[in-house]
């Protein structure tokens, strides 16, 4: 008896919610051990018995290199990103193939109907697809006795399990670990996901203004009754389209659009005592309805503190972070010889004087700053590797040539004695590309820090020679803009 693709989903759509275990199989190696308690508790062990990672509730385990469980607390404020494939996804496969997409395409499309397979010895049902977006073939096999997906194989690798048990009834401390443990590092949380958990967890604690009236309209449809009496049974409920409120401290100014509410018209806008509302909808709404919804509101209690000292505050977290990000950017302690060669793709800003650190601060702070007249996404940026070791003071040009050779890079960017020296800071772009490439290789210009991101853009790209650059500097030889 054959199936259709409706009826082998439905059979793996009946693994959802159930406890499952299997043994995991790669390109035809045993590659471990998997145990799954839904919603979210996990336990995976490598070919050896060794434990490689758990999740339970609150926590989450991840084996590093050298062996040692690394630990992290689990936030319902994460970001969660899965990079790779691993066979124990093959135990949530139903994810792949829901029943409503509600106008969005699927991600695999059935091409074939399903065929009686085999794997390590239990009978399922074999079906072919195409992804969508990159238009591979890609095939499942759904066990045809529990419905669990059985493998997943693509044309460069085969992902098994084998032995799949549904419903047992785990011990708990399977999803626990208590052997050596650290804490997790920014190796494993960027600093992207910190922030914004802290953000997250700080928002939940603010107090908020209570919105108490919003426009709506009333719908009923009757559920029961009788014509010949006029006895009527409704169900009657509320449709409201949802709106976002905007709330600052007048005294402070309006803050920065995040880029989702960038992009949602703004309805209505109005000072209430010291702070300002703003709607914002994607659906038209009235001002009479606005004024009433902004009427409505019972205000929420404005920070401690007077508007001069929290904008002495927040001028001052600005600064610490910027300080911080240009800690990063000045590259101290990196070695020009790891960015040469081969690998020598980036554009390089080599710090040569080591006579004022302020000086070299305030020349990377310049360069890295938004270019090009525009301003966050409009504006342009000169993508910079900076390298800051002494092992580079005084280095001169014929020096740096004779490093590179004719390897990459094919220019590079000195921040000189000139260049710390100079109240313009002009950098020192030097052409170091090989002679068949660059006649003049060793030639020079210099360019002022508000137009770095020009030249480094077009010699990046290949827009531009280097010799347009050094046709268009001024007498002094700086170029500071077409």
């Amino acid at each position: 008896m054959s199936l259709s693709w409706a009826q082998v989903r439905g059979t793996n759509f009946g693994t959802m919610g159930r406890a499952v275990r299997a043994e995991t199989w790669v390109d035809g190696a045993r590659s471990g051990r998997v145990w799954f308690r839904p919603p979210a508790s996990w336990r995976i062990e490598d070919a050896a018995g060794d434990v490689t990672y758990i999740e339970n509730a609150t926590d989450e385990y991840r084996r590093d290199e050298d062996g040692v469980m690394v630990h992290s607390a689990k936030s319902r404020n994460r970001i969660v990103a899965t990079v790779g494939e691993a066979p124990e996804q093959l135990l949530q496969a139903y994810s792949l193939w829901p029943l409503e997409q509600r106008g969005v395409p699927l991600r695999l499309r059935p091409v074939s109907a399903p065929r009686p397979a085999t794997v390590h010895g239990r009978p399922g049902w074999e079906v072919w697809f195409v992804e969508e977006e990159s238009g591979a073939e890609v095939t499942y096999v759904i066990d045809a006795d529990c419905g669990v997906a059985l493998s997943k194989s693509t044309a460069t690798r085969v992902m098994e399990l084998s032995d799949p048990v549904l419903d047992e009834d785990f011990d708990p401390g399977l999803f626990l670990w208590a052997g050596p443990t650290r804490e997790e590092s920014d190796r494993f949380v960027s600093s992207v996901q910190r922030e914004h958990e802290q953000k997250a967890a700080a928002l939940a604690q603010m107090p908020r203004p209570q919105i108490t009236w919003l426009p709506g309209t009333i719908e009923s449809h009757p559920s029961d009754g009788d014509p010949r009496t006029g006895a009527l049974d409704l169900q009657v409920h509320l449709r409201s389209e949802g709106i976002t409120v905007l709330q600052w401290l007048t005294e402070i100014g309006e803050p920065e659009l995040d880029w989702m509410n960038s992009h949602v018209p703004s309805r209505y806008r109005k000072t209430v005592g010291p702070w300002t509302y703003e709607i914002r909808s994607r659906t038209p709404i009235g001002v009479d309805d606005c004024a009433r919804v902004v009427e409505s509101i019972v205000p929420a209690d404005p920070p401690s503190g007077t508007p001069e000292q929290i904008r002495a505050a927040l001028d001052l977290e600005a600064a610490e972070k910027a300080d911080a990000e240009l800690q990063v950017i000045l590259g101290t302690g990196r070695r020009l010889d790891d960015h040469l060669g081969d690998r020598g793709g980036d554009s390089l800003l080599v710090r040569t004087d080591f006579s004022d650190d302020a000086a070299w601060r305030a020349t990377v702070s310049a360069v890295t700053a938004p270019g090009g007249g525009g301003s966050g996404e409009d504006a342009f940026y000169a993508n910079l590797t900076c390298i800051d070791h002494p092992e580079n003071d005084g280095l001169s040009i014929s020096d740096l040539l004779e490093k590179i050779g004719d390897n990459l890079p094919y220019y590079v960017f000195l921040a000189d004695r000139v260049t710390i020296a100079d109240p313009e800071h002009p950098i020192l772009a030097v052409d170091t590309g090989p002679e068949e490439f660059s006649p003049e290789r060793g030639q020079t210009v210099r360019v002022i820090p508000s137009q770095m991101w020009s030249i480094e853009n077009n010699l990046a790209l290949a827009n531009m020679d280097f010799e347009d650059f050094v046709e268009s500097a001024g007498a002094d030889g700086v170029y500071r803009g077409f």
